[in-house]
């Protein structure tokens, strides 16, 4: 956070910030072709859509055909100077960026713009019955965020802070400000709408931007093949821009010839496709299968992490019963936070890993630093729980209708837990199981439950306190609403000194925890992933942007001979 806002300070002089080639860190010789087949992180979700103006934020997962105008500098990561292990699911600070379609961006003051130079000779490929293959240019760029700013799913004040955009020649793109925004970079260069589509695409009618067969990008591959609940394969693009140094030798991208999303919803079934070599890499175990790994498969490479995303009740502040604040804190208190740690998640994981995650040091406050009422919600204290409910209007306890999605091993497994917390303070939970479609139509509806336990993704720190937080925003699903506090996020995001703007990141971060109380806190799980040792110049990364995989996945290769040899 702290070089976020030092990085794009609006001072008295512009800053150019160049943004330079990946070069891959493997001195072997790659072999090129081949197919990676991949257990991907979201592995139980099919594509959300592939009309893109619908503004989904699994886009990215998914578009392994998309570029976007920044990405995550892979030089930086395991591979290289590992100063980033390239796992966060929305955070690429700023001196770890690099140039994809726009090779440098400069920030100027007077008048208020970003300057982006677009990169020469990156090609929009041939798409039969969409357009023909020609390079991208200036228009384009301007064309497609004027664009996907008319349309009715627009995150609220996404881009509200750019008055136009404009193509001052064939490879200069401008985008005029009204004020200064000091999370940009993620709104505009490498965050999960900021995917850059062509305007023949963007002509099409709903039903052809629906079709797969019509999913068109500059990026690393070309989809070729989309089998519901099945797999999802794309193969190489040859017009693609970006190469790779290995051993002093470059090498065009990607290095494989094909790869392929395995989308498998039963655990079982994705760990036996992973420990037979069925599939080379699976990005997402929970720790219950590590051992069983470690022990029938011990070539794998495991790496283990704290998930990215938050777990929590969003309870409706909008409506009864918990438009009381005093019954939210009775509902955090029922819940025995540390024996869900050390039963369900096997004492490893976070009691407080949201909104702020424990990995920005800069902004994060831990537990035992929050004030006495902040830390009692991470107690278990069912007494005090039931004092409230009873003072709250509530002495015989209540029923409450809860939400969920069986997409979520963890979230299945927890349920049973809480219900049996709430009993004990004379609450029942009117439980109410969904698909991840129906689950995620329902959030933000007159119709979504009162209660609604989810993960989300801590993206980064200005980021996760507008769209859980802030009144109307997509992502909001307590329905919380607090005029004071949108107004100091917003003079906060306007912020261009460095200090005060992290002091007031912590206190709104604190404010939101310790006395407004939307949500039920629970704990954040770690998870594993998984490769073989045949998976070449690849380190565990998952994403050099908001949840985006691609110029990771093209620059792996497979090592056929050791594959052979291992007996796969």
């Amino acid at each position: 956070m702290r070089s976020t806002i030092k990085q794009w300070l609006v001072g008295a002089c512009a800053a150019t910030i160049s943004l330079g080639a990946v070069s891959a860190a493997s001195a072997e010789e790659p072999q090129l072709g081949g197919t990676v087949n991949v257990i991907s992180y979201y592995r139980t979700l099919n594509a959300l859509s592939w009309d893109y103006q619908k503004w989904i934020w699994k886009e990215n997962h998914d578009g392994l055909h998309l570029d976007q105008l920044f990405a995550g500098d892979l030089a930086r990561g395991p591979g290289g100077s590992n100063d980033n292990d390239f796992v966060a699911q929305a955070y690429i600070p700023p001196d770890q960026m690099r140039g994809e379609i726009a090779e440098s961006v400069e920030l100027k003051k007077d008048p208020l713009q970003l300057v982006f130079k677009l990169r020469k000779g990156v090609y929009w490929p041939t798409k039969p019955g969409v357009m023909e293959k020609r390079e991208i240019v200036a228009d384009d760029v301007a064309y497609h965020f004027t664009h996907m700013w008319t349309l009715k799913r627009k995150i609220p004040n996404y881009w509200a802070f750019i008055d136009r955009w404009e193509a001052k020649d064939k490879h200069t793109v401008i985008a005029h400000l009204n004020e200064y925004n000091a999370n940009w970079a993620y709104r505009l260069a490498w965050g999960y709408f900021s995917a850059i589509l062509p305007p023949e695409y963007h002509k099409l009618e709903d039903k052809a931007r629906a079709d797969w067969k019509n999913a068109i990008g500059s990026g690393p591959y070309k989809v070729t093949e989309v089998v519901k609940s099945s797999h999802q394969t794309y193969v190489k693009n040859d017009d693609y821009w970006d190469s790779a140094k290995i051993g002093g030798k470059s090498y065009k991208l990607p290095l494989n010839n094909k790869l392929v999303y395995h989308l498998v919803k039963d655990e079982a079934t994705a760990i036996a496709n992973i420990r037979t070599g069925k599939a080379d890499i699976m990005e997402n175990i929970r720790w219950q299968f590590v051992d069983e790994l470690k022990k029938s498969a011990p070539e794998l490479v495991l790496k283990k992490g704290l998930s990215t995303t938050g777990t929590f009740i969003a309870l409706r502040n909008d409506k009864k019963p918990f438009n009381d604040v005093r019954v939210r804190r009775a509902m955090n208190l029922a819940v025995n936070q540390p024996e869900i740690l050390q039963t369900l998640l096997n004492g490893d994981g976070s009691s407080l890993n949201y909104p702020f995650s424990s990995a920005w040091k800069s902004v994060y406050t831990p537990i035992d630093k929050l004030s006495p009422k902040g830390q009692e919600l991470f107690s278990y204290a069912p007494k005090k729980a039931k004092a409230l409910l009873a003072e709250a209007g509530y002495p015989d306890g209540l029923t409450f209708e809860m939400m969920y999605c069986t997409c979520s091993p963890y979230h299945v497994d927890l349920v049973p837990m809480l219900q049996a917390y709430y009993q004990r303070i004379g609450v029942t939970i009117d439980l109410k199981p969904l698909e991840y479609a129906a689950f995620r139509s329902q959030m933000r509806k007159e119709t979504q439950s009162v209660g609604y336990l989810m993960n989300n993704g801590s993206g980064n720190p200005i980021q996760v306190l507008r769209k859980s937080f802030v009144s109307g925003q997509t992502w909001n699903p307590a329905m919380h609403a607090d005029e004071g506090f949108d107004k100091r996020w917003t003079a906060m995001s306007k912020e261009t000194d460095e200090a005060k703007a992290q002091g007031e990141l912590v206190a709104l971060n604190r404010y939101i925890i310790e006395e407004k109380v939307p949500h039920v806190w629970l704990p954040t799980d770690v998870f594993y992933r998984a490769h073989w040792p045949w998976v070449k110049n690849y380190n565990g990364e998952l994403r050099v942007g908001a949840v985006r995989p691609g110029p990771i996945y093209a620059r792996i290769w497979i090592d056929q001979e050791m594959k052979k040899k291992m007996g796969f």
